[in-house]
């Protein structure tokens, strides 16, 4: 009977790993149009700043440095298709597995914002 559902949730997790890595990029896109509709609000850079700092924090991404204009967040991004493939492959060791890849192995993406640059949001995976 697992085997049967071994065979099932590893091509799930792969679709699933895809449409995630899709999502996370609509994700970054949206920031980003954010981002610019901020930059071209009648505010001071400081509060600008401050507005971008606020939304990178109510989605739970930790502020790493922040001034006047710029501003460096990040957050370790949870990939449920490589949860579900790895549960596919190895059942229960699978879950145990990710976790600890997770907690221990896994680096945070980094998004980097200049208000003043042309591209205000730029990516630097580690």
């Amino acid at each position: 009977m697992t085997t049967v559902i071994m065979l099932f949730l590893f091509p799930i997790g792969i679709l699933t790993f895809f449409w995630d890595k899709k999502v996370y990029a609509q994700g970054i896109d949206t920031y980003r149009e954010f981002i610019k509709k901020i930059k071209n609000a009648d505010l001071s850079d400081k509060e600008k700043t401050l507005k971008i700092d606020h939304m990178f924090y109510d989605n739970d991404y930790k502020i790493i440095h922040r001034d006047e204009t710029t501003l460096e967040v990040q957050k370790k991004h949870f990939n449920i298709g490589i949860l579900i493939m790895l549960f596919g492959i190895f059942n229960y060791f699978g879950a145990i597995a990710y976790v600890a890849f997770y907690k221990f192995f896994l680096k945070p993406r980094t998004l980097k914002i200049d208000i003043n640059s042309d591209d205000v949001l730029t990516k630097h995976l580690p």
